[in-house]
């Protein structure tokens, strides 16, 4: 119970104050009648009135509120002293503050003794408020726990709730820091945060549990309205309890690409059928029914991408394989057409008939042209055509003169084969002429070109099968066997050469009529299989002893070896390239 004074003990705190303020009003009416006697009757022409009642009712009150004042702060000691309840003395303690807010409203002019005074009684109640909401939040708290643990979550997060109220409200009245407490408000907001989120997290992995068993069964309408609740859900945590670990923006936008993959399915159907119809109107020849497919394929992704972009259905690199599909079918009847004429430029420059090989490389020409501005994503095109009729055009002035040249060459290697091979190495007038180039390190027109990689061989024999419609290619080793001589007198070697290459055709040949094929520049050889970093060098050269070139040397080198002292000739087959 509250503890209240009895009313002897009041008039006994009063008393000390009746007779010094009945004295002090006697005191002051006096002093005031004295000074208008003696000073305003002699100045007045009427008589002054008497002391305003109200300064004087002002000031008895002043007196009478200060009083109570003192005496209800002594009761509020001896309620503390007595061990009363927080609430009894807190009770106390506010009729205190408010009496001494009172004698300040009384007093305009108010001391800082009276106003620090006030301060200090409120200071002591917002200490006083602080240490009951702390006790009651901390209490809360444990209650919150043994909650949680019994399976009560909605109870325990109302606990915690009012403990965070709690807790906050001793923050605001605390005036000493050591009843603040910031860390653990924060703790418990996180708290009370978390285990909100938590039945959301849960509702969410529901819904998508129902979505996919939905999809799987192909029932498409429930599995909408299961994604979308998927997302109201995620949505609610990502916005509402953004500092919870539940918050998940990708598993946000995870389910908008479900719920627009739901959506696009049949878009992405259609696209799916205009395709393999493309694919069989195209596996059966129907070139135009081939391409409108492919083209309505496009269409549909396309609308796919736009409107549904975060499906799995969205595909930019889809439609551009479609639009390729497409192009390809279209272009594929005119490159059909285009290498048929090649075949035919192939023959007629077999035959040396130069003139209808450069009439067919002009029609053949434009439908190149055609195809690479109508469709230049076709996968049609040979990739080795285009540079072939290319090379060609451009020498198309010239075809009489370089067959002309490359034949006076050749000699029969193999009558029976129909085999024709250089005489000489290939000279460096021959290759400055079909390769625009010439990377021997010992120029001249008449020498043998030097200085030239396996792999540089092998494209001047690309060359010069377009030039011939035949196909040139390096000799095998049995073949350059075929064309050696045992002895080889008189081949160009350390002992007669001074250090350096000399003109091809300048040393006796070998019985076959073959020059060099002992000395002078060793030569590449073409190997019984393209894979591999080395090939076979044969004949030895102008670095070698006389004596060493009686023996046919075979030697592997780097294919992108080169070096001066190696050049190579070439092989001409008798059929088609």
């Amino acid at each position: 119970m509250p503890y209240k004074p009895t009313w002897d003990e009041r008039l006994e705190e009063v008393k000390p104050f009746v007779g010094p303020a009945v004295a002090a009003a006697v005191v002051l009416v006096l002093a005031g009648w004295l000074g208008w006697f003696l000073l305003g009757s002699a100045r007045a022409t009427k008589p002054l009135a008497a002391p305003p009642k109200e300064a004087a009712a002002r000031l008895a009150a002043v007196q009478r509120v200060a009083g109570e004042v003192d005496l209800l702060e002594k009761t509020y000691q001896r309620v503390l002293e007595s061990g009363a309840s927080a609430e009894a003395a807190g009770a106390m303690l506010n009729r205190v503050i408010e009496k001494q807010r009172e004698l300040l409203r009384l007093q305009p002019a108010a001391t800082p003794e009276q106003t620090e005074k006030l301060a200090r009684l409120e200071g002591t109640r917002g200490s006083q408020r602080s240490r009951a909401a702390l006790a009651r939040s901390l209490a809360l708290e444990k209650e919150a726990l043994a909650a949680e643990r019994a399976g009560q979550g909605a109870e325990a997060r109302e606990k915690l709730r009012e403990a965070l109220r709690l807790q906050r409200e001793a923050n605001a009245h605390a005036t000493a820091d050591e009843l603040k407490d910031g860390p653990r408000e924060v703790r418990l907001a996180q708290e009370i945060e978390t285990g909100d989120a938590a039945p959301l997290h849960a509702a969410v992995g529901n819904y998508l549990t129902l979505a996919r068993s939905a999809v799987a069964q192909e029932r498409w309408d429930e599995a909408l309205k299961a994604f979308g609740e998927a997302r109201n859900a995620q949505a609610e945590l990502n916005q509402r309890l953004a500092a919870t670990r539940y918050a998940d923006l990708p598993a946000l936008a995870k389910i908008d690409g479900e719920i627009e993959t739901l959506r696009a399915a049949g878009l992405a159907a259609v696209a799916a059928a205009r395709e393999r119809e493309g694919d069989a109107a195209a596996k059966g020849g129907r070139t135009q029914e081939a391409a409108a497919s492919y083209a309505a394929a496009a269409a549909a992704l396309r609308e796919v991408n736009a409107t549904f972009s975060r499906s799995r259905f969205a595909s930019e690199a889809r439609v551009e394989e479609l639009d390729v599909r497409r192009q390809t079918v279209l272009a594929a009847a005119w490159l059909a057409r285009a290498a048929e004429i090649d075949r035919e430029i192939a023959a007629a420059l077999r035959r040396r008939q130069n003139g209808a090989a450069a009439e067919k490389l002009a029609v053949a020409a434009k439908i190149l042209e055609k195809v690479a501005a109508e469709f230049p994503r076709s996968r049609s095109l040979d990739p080795a055509l285009q540079p072939k009729l290319a090379y060609l055009a451009l020498r198309a002035g010239e075809l009489d003169a370089m067959q002309e040249q490359i034949f006076a060459r050749l000699a029969p290697l193999s009558e029976a084969e129909g085999l024709l091979m250089f005489r000489t190495e290939v000279p460096q007038e021959i290759y400055q002429r079909v390769m625009n180039s010439n990377p021997s390190r010992q120029g001249g027109r008449g020498l043998p070109v030097d200085s030239v990689s396996w792999l540089e061989a092998q494209e001047f024999c690309e060359r010069l099968t377009w030039l011939l419609g035949r196909r040139v290619r390096l000799p095998s080793a049995a073949e350059f066997r075929r064309a050696w001589k045992a002895d080889a007198e008189g081949a160009w070697s350390a002992d007669n050469s001074g250090g350096r290459s000399r003109e091809t055709g300048t040393s006796p040949p070998s019985d076959a009529g073959f020059f060099d094929v002992a000395g002078n520049l060793a030569e590449w050889l073409q190997p019984t299989s393209a894979v591999g970093e080395t090939s076979l060098v044969a004949g030895g050269s102008y670095l070698d002893a006389a004596a060493a070139l009686k023996t046919l040397r075979l030697a592997p080198e780097e294919k992108r070896e080169r070096a001066r002292h190696i050049g190579f000739r070439v092989v001409v087959e008798p059929g088609a390239n």
